[in-house]
């Protein structure tokens, strides 16, 4: 008897330690130029532009490690430019996503906060798959981001738009097809295609 409680012991701690952990929307937030992001108690991001307007710098900051560090530009926008905050719910790791919305296409940006650093994940080539649509950005709450041990998957509750680096054209995808995998130890990111 003590070997098969033994065993159902190990069993739920080896099935714990292979689940996924998924990052839920914390927060939405319109980019205004001079005031700062809080995405929590410790991680902030803060936003400026060059005195033409051609550029739109993001800077991180944790109020533990202090500094505020240059992260990324793009170029500047006269539309809108947000950030989205993914929590894990199993540990203090976010996903970040800045979107900077231009006349055709808008930009993606995707950053991982963990333990007062960022990593740059790198950018989604991804678009709303409309031909008659005011805008093409995607919406947001349809992208489910999971984690798995060192993996981060990044993917799309409905169709999407891709387009791959090295090519000229997009891709449409049919939702569940196209994931972004991004390896937190290597900080590489790629992309698969499944036929879920």
């Amino acid at each position: 008897m003590i070997r098969f409680y033994f065993i159902l012991l190990m069993l739920t701690f080896i099935s714990c330690e292979h689940s996924s952990s998924e990052f839920k929307l914390q927060n939405s937030f319109q980019i205004k130029l001079q005031n700062p992001v809080r995405i929590n108690v410790n991680d902030w991001f803060y936003f400026s532009a060059d005195s033409n307007l051609y550029q739109l710098f993001m800077y991180y900051s944790n109020t533990e490690l202090g500094n505020a560090k240059l992260i990324d530009t793009v170029d500047f926008s006269s539309y809108k430019s947000m950030i989205h905050s993914f929590k894990s719910q199993n540990d203090d790791s976010y996903i970040v996503l800045w979107e900077t919305e231009y006349e055709y296409y808008p930009l993606i940006y995707a950053y991982y906060v963990i333990d007062g650093k960022i990593v740059n994940i790198g950018e989604l080539l991804i678009s709303l798959p409309c031909q008659s649509c005011e805008s093409f950005e995607y919406p947001i709450k349809d992208i489910r981001i999971l984690q798995n041990g060192n993996e981060i998957e990044i993917s799309f509750l409905a169709d999407v738009n891709y387009k791959p680096k090295k090519s000229t054209d997009w891709q449409l995808y049919k939702a569940g097809v196209l994931k972004f995998l991004f390896n937190t130890e290597t900080n590489k990111l790629r992309y698969i295609t499944s036929s879920n």
